[in-house]
């Protein structure tokens, strides 16, 4: 039986070339475009116990940074080994790459001669190689949360309008923005029902209050490879400082929120590929006027300005961007 191995390469003449060399070797190719369909690619072997016996990854991807791929491909198969291949080591941190415990790294130009020595080195030192199939069991959800977008009455005293919102039971994050919204709020509560009722009773009762938008955070409407994907960043990236540091840490940093309408039928490719930048704090799924919401830091706002033309626009299917810097009022 052929030994199967998964490419992951953006690079389409490489894919081939590669993909050409390694079938006339008796290597069985799976080659990828990017970091999310080798993540899919891989959770069909595993849901279809196909063994997997290699893989092949570049360090620089147009929709996920190789690095955390990596962490992730060997938390969902710690018995597969990984070559890494770059044409760019000279821009890595080599002790960051050494830590990731692959079996092997290449940079490129390289040979599929060299690539196969390097899979027969491995399969010298590693006879057993299995997938490992890690069930979890998936907590649900106590609490039910959505963001409120609201207008304030500028001829009343805003920041007291701010301030009875900012301690109010519920909200969770209150946030002063620039923009067609003056604060955006993100509450909590045990149901929707009643989170709306909170709005009616409580939010709206608020002396400034203009208006009020409610958008529900759910679960993104995913295929199960997907969901299963962003689980598996959670639990392999969870105890690594740069994963459990990233959080509303305003300090020195600019932040602003990202109101997204993106097609429905989008939604698959676009939510994990932000989800996993390093700039985006939070990314929740939503229904209403926007369906996906971010939280997003940067040094300044131009790195934000330009992770929205990078990374957001240039995304198929997202329809509408808006941007809401944050303000500090309490620096005021």
């Amino acid at each position: 039986m052929k030994k199967k191995i998964l490419l992951i390469d953006d690079e389409s003449s490489l894919r081939r070339s590669l993909s050409l060399s390694l079938t006339q070797r008796g290597y069985d190719t799976e080659p990828c475009e990017n970091g999310v369909s080798g993540l899919k690619k891989m959770e069909s072997f595993i849901k279809s116990n196909i063994h997997l016996d290699g893989i092949v990854v570049d360090l620089k991807l147009p929709d996920i940074d190789g690095i955390n791929l990596i962490k992730i491909m060997k938390f969902r198969c710690p018995g597969v080994p990984i070559i890494v291949i770059t044409g760019y080591a000279d821009r890595y941190n080599m002790d960051e790459i050494k830590n990731l415990k692959v079996s092997a790294f290449l940079e490129k130009p390289f040979t599929a001669d060299e690539l196969v020595n390097e899979f027969l080195k491995i399969v010298e030192e590693q006879n057993k190689n299995k997938i490992v199939d890690v069930k979890r069991e998936k907590e649900e959800a106590v609490t039910k949360s959505a963001y409120l977008l609201m207008q304030v009455d500028e001829e009343l005293d805003y920041f007291k309008t701010y301030q009875q919102l900012y301690y109010m039971d519920n909200v969770v994050y209150c946030d002063a923005t620039k923009g067609d919204y003056d604060i955006i709020l993100l509450v909590q509560s045990e149901s929707i029902e009643k989170l709306e009722e909170i709005v009616e009773t409580k939010i709206k009762k608020v002396e400034g209050v203009k208006s009020v938008e409610l958008l529900e955070v759910s679960d993104p409407l995913l295929d199960n490879d997907t969901k299963e994907i962003l689980q598996d960043i959670e639990d392999s990236l969870k105890n690594e400082s740069s994963f459990s540091n990233k959080g509303r840490k305003m300090e020195q940093r600019v932040c602003s929120y990202i109101l997204l309408d993106v097609e429905k039928e989008k939604i698959d490719n676009v939510f994990p590929i932000l989800k996993l930048n390093d700039n985006v704090i939070y990314c929740d799924y939503t229904s209403g006027k926007y369906n996906l919401v971010l939280f997003v830091t940067g040094s300044y706002f131009n790195d934000i300005d330009h992770f929205i033309s990078q990374k957001i626009t240039s995304l198929e299917g997202v329809l509408k961007v808006k941007k809401y810097p944050i303000i500090n009022l309490f620096e005021m």
